[in-house]
């Protein structure tokens, strides 16, 4: 009779775990399915939502993560799309540029305003490269234009040489050879102030080339800039959530902090390489210098989540530790940028 009685209880006990698991397993497929729709859908800030609930419910693997870094990249896409729209209405062509080719709005197919991304950028770098092709233009006519005035000059002066020696030669009325000598004089002299005029508007035309090429280096420095800041924001969340013992969200807040870094690092060393004037150099390497920092502080809050249940651990305050100096640092850099950017805008 007892065993009857246990074998009745074992049997209830299977049920109910099998059914705990069938139910689970549901729930972690409709969470899955409702990520990937909104991911496919193009809505990445419902998608990261949904990301954050599959990973409290225990889902893992590289390719969640994966498709979870892919989310807040576009979502960082779709937010340089909105301030490239702005800038380009506001008729700032360069900073619109800048701001598409800062994202990967331009370069991932899968981003839902892909098409509408390459149009603007189309667009905005033609009407850029107009304006710096006119004044370029205009600079040469005018240049052109003080040459041929300058000789005219020269010929008027020989001319009025001439007319004094004819005079002196042949005896010829004097009045009516000084009246035609201050004639050639003033003439002369007009056309000198007319020169000094164009010599000066040319001085401006290339004083204003020079600026926007200026403008175009800091607007596109202070993009990166942006993206670090973000980053760091999603670092500082993460330290508060380590510090809750919420492991998921805490790791979400640390990867999508890596995405801007790394994203911000490769562009901010391209414009090093290709696009910085000599005396900027040294502060574009700082800017690399302020990503690489929030990377390794990326990379050590990392580790600590892996030993978040073990806040008493060497493991757990070790990383913990190097993680919040390495943030440190690349906020002090960061804020030595941004005077930098600040100053010259």
């Amino acid at each position: 009779m007892i065993l009857k009685v246990i074998a009745g209880a074992l049997a209830s006990i299977v049920l109910v775990v099998a059914g705990y698991a069938a139910v689970k397993e549901h729930g972690l497929r409709s969470l899955s399915t409702a990520f990937d729709a909104q991911l496919e859908a193009g809505d990445y800030l419902a998608a990261l939502a949904a990301a954050g609930k599959l990973k409290e419910s225990g889902a893992t693997g590289l390719e969640l993560d994966n498709k979870i870094s892919a989310a807040a990249r576009l979502l960082v896409s779709e937010d340089a799309l909105v301030k490239a729209k702005k800038a380009a209405e506001e008729k700032r062509f360069a900073d619109a540029g800048a701001l598409l080719r800062g994202s990967d709005a331009l370069t991932d197919p899968s981003f839902k305003y892909y098409e509408e991304a390459q149009k603007l950028y189309k667009q905005v770098e033609a009407f850029a490269a107009g304006a710096a092709h006119q004044t370029a233009v205009t600079i040469s006519a005018l240049e052109n234009q003080a040459a041929a005035e300058k000789s005219k000059r020269a010929d008027a002066e020989e001319q009025t040489e001439k007319l004094s020696g004819v005079v002196k030669a042949q005896g010829d009325t004097i009045a009516e050879a000084a009246a035609n000598l201050s004639a050639s004089r003033k003439e002369a002299e007009a056309k000198q102030a007319a020169l000094a005029a164009e010599q000066a508007r040319t001085e401006q035309l290339k004083a204003e080339v020079e600026k926007e090429s200026k403008q175009k280096f800091f607007t596109e420095l202070k993009t990166y800039r942006d993206m670090a800041q973000k980053g760091r924001e999603q670092l500082d969340n993460a330290v508060t959530e380590i510090g809750a013992r919420r492991d998921v969200t805490a790791l979400i807040y640390v990867s999508q902090g890596k995405i801007l870094f790394e994203e911000a690092k490769t562009k901010a060393a391209d414009l090093r390489s290709n696009r910085t004037p000599l005396v900027y150099q040294s502060r574009v390497d700082d800017m690399v210098n302020v990503l690489t920092q929030f990377l390794e502080a990326t990379k050590q809050l990392r580790n600590a989540v892996v030993y978040i249940d073990e806040q008493g651990s060497a493991e757990f305050t070790g990383s913990l530790s190097k993680g919040k100096t390495s943030l440190a640092t690349a906020v002090s850099l960061l804020d030595s940028v941004s005077s930098f950017i600040s100053a010259n805008q």
